[in-house]
């Protein structure tokens, strides 16, 4: 018998994902925040911690992010004349306490209502489990570079959650954007603007790294890690991250998830010349000051 029908359709399925939602008691602990720029190593790091023992949904995309996430963000972006390549009418405005609260109202509004599709569970035995799970206590949490923004929001909303800020070489991570977005154009998607432009790119990943540095100010639960520290030494830096988290883990899985970490490569400067590198070195400080290094190969 199919086991739709065994526990008696998806009323049943929804009737009992309500029970665990809103069970009065129960242990669920705050949630881990993986935040950082996009293209700055939290897929991998977001991997490597769910091998370790983190859940982290299930409905989820290649990137470990669940799409409901990423369009709960958006929404509220779009509501203020931002997105999540143009945040900086967003970052203004959540300064302020009246805005703040807003933003933390609509957060906590929407998870109240719709919590498992929000966070990537779906309306199955699967899901229905790991909700069960985090009513007894599991640990927890999302990867989506946009909660970077949004981190102070979500702080409100949940008080005690865990933030762990992955930074990666800005150089890095803005070539990389910058070449996803050609890569989108090159297969028919509508162009972003200036997301073509790597001096562009690198003062959007800067605003991310300074959004996310700002979250340490706000809570003491913030860990910061570079991705390339990650890369070069996996087992020791997973083990120190997995212990900010409280995560338990066997050797066995912190060998499968160190395996997962690709090591580090540099970034190429192919396209990129020395005037325009002098240039950008000039304009970004916040590299030098992270302690990376331009003199790339």
């Amino acid at each position: 018998m199919e086991w739709r029908q065994m526990l008696g359709g998806s009323a049943r399925l929804a009737t009992m994902e309500r029970s665990i939602r809103d069970q009065p008691g129960g242990r669920r602990r705050p949630p881990i925040l993986v935040i950082g720029a996009h293209r700055s190593g939290t897929t991998a790091t977001a991997r490597a911690l769910r091998l370790l023992g983190l859940q982290i949904g299930q409905r989820l995309d290649s990137h470990e992010e669940s799409r409901e996430l990423q369009q709960l963000h958006e929404r509220y972006l779009r509501q203020v004349g931002a997105a999540w390549y143009r945040p900086h009418a967003f970052i203004e405005r959540v300064k302020t306490s009246k805005h703040r609260k807003d933003c933390a109202e609509y957060l906590r509004a929407s998870v109240d209502r719709e919590f498992a599709s929000i966070f990537g569970y779906r309306k199955n035995l699967g899901g229905l489990f790991r909700l069960a799970r985090l009513r007894m206590g599991g640990l927890w949490g999302w990867k989506e570079p946009r909660t970077t923004l949004f981190a102070p929001a979500w702080l409100d909303v949940f008080p005690d959650a865990r933030i762990v800020h992955v930074i990666r070489h800005p150089l890095a991570a803005a070539m990389s954007i910058r070449q996803r977005e050609l890569e989108f154009r090159d297969r028919g998607d509508p162009a972003k603007q200036e997301l073509d432009d790597l001096d562009f790119c690198l003062r959007l990943v800067a605003a991310y790294i300074r959004c996310g540095e700002d979250v340490a100010l706000q809570t003491p639960h913030y860990y910061k890690v570079h991705f390339e520290e990650i890369q070069t030494h996996p087992r020791e830096a997973l083990a120190r991250l997995a212990d900010f988290c409280s995560l338990r883990f066997t050797p066995a899985q912190l060998a499968t998830a160190a395996g997962t970490i690709r090591p580090p490569t540099s970034p190429s400067r192919r396209g990129l010349a020395g005037k325009d590198v002098n240039e950008l070195v000039t304009e970004h400080s916040i590299v030098t000051r992270l302690g990376y290094a331009w003199d790339l190969s």
